[in-house]
């Protein structure tokens, strides 16, 4: 028998906290029921399954769809390419790995990514020049104006603002993006932006 809703993973209880501690404990509650009946060892691989990706995101998962502009199954699979850091693309940046997503109509002219900060990244500086929208599925960042930013948190960043941010030393952080633009703000990552954008130019000739 599960005691409460402490046994939920900890993405399933982010996703509900703004539902009253009840509807919590009834959520925890109704698990078991949904096993066979083959006791705690059931249960026990239940909870793991839901611990792990993708299900780990299915509370997200319909806020990311529509974030991105597809289907539940597309951005499932998503999630499901993100389980191992070999489905993750490097990036120039330290401790940042992205996951390509091909949004839908409503994104054009936006990028729309799967990224993952490591544990104590910081990231640099920087300017939107267009709007940017950040959905946070695990771990959390504390933004340079002093907001943290966690799990079921979507940070909009307007056109024109300007921040930073550092990611939690517990776990990576994970989040569904869709961006419009992003510049550098401090000398040395805008020589560095300069330096990469030269080399794609080249090796795209």
């Amino acid at each position: 028998m599960m005691r409460g809703d402490q046994d939920l993973p900890d993405a399933w209880r982010d996703a509900t906290e703004d539902d009253d501690p009840k509807s919590r404990r009834e959520l925890a509650g109704m698990l078991p029921e949904v096993l066979p009946r083959s006791g705690a060892s059931g249960l026990t691989r239940l909870l793991d399954a839901v611990s792990q990706v993708p299900l780990r995101y299915a509370p997200f998962l319909d806020r990311v769809a529509a974030l991105w502009d597809v289907s539940a199954e597309q951005a499932n699979a998503v999630f499901s390419q993100s389980k191992t850091l070999a489905g993750w693309k490097r990036t120039p940046l330290p401790g940042v790995r992205v996951i390509a997503v091909s949004g839908g109509p409503r994104t054009s002219g936006a990028e729309t990514f799967l990224v993952r900060f490591a544990p104590g990244t910081r990231f640099p500086r920087h300017r939107h020049p267009g709007h940017e929208s950040l959905l946070v599925l695990e771990g959390s960042y504390t933004d340079t104006n002093g907001r943290v930013v966690g799990p079921g948190d979507l940070h909009e960043m307007e056109p024109g603002t300007e921040h930073g941010f550092l990611v939690a030393k517990d776990s990576p952080c994970i989040g569904a993006v869709v961006q419009r633009g992003r510049e550098f703000t401090g000398n040395l990552m805008r020589i560095l932006a300069f330096l990469l954008d030269r080399k794609a130019q080249n090796s795209s000739a």
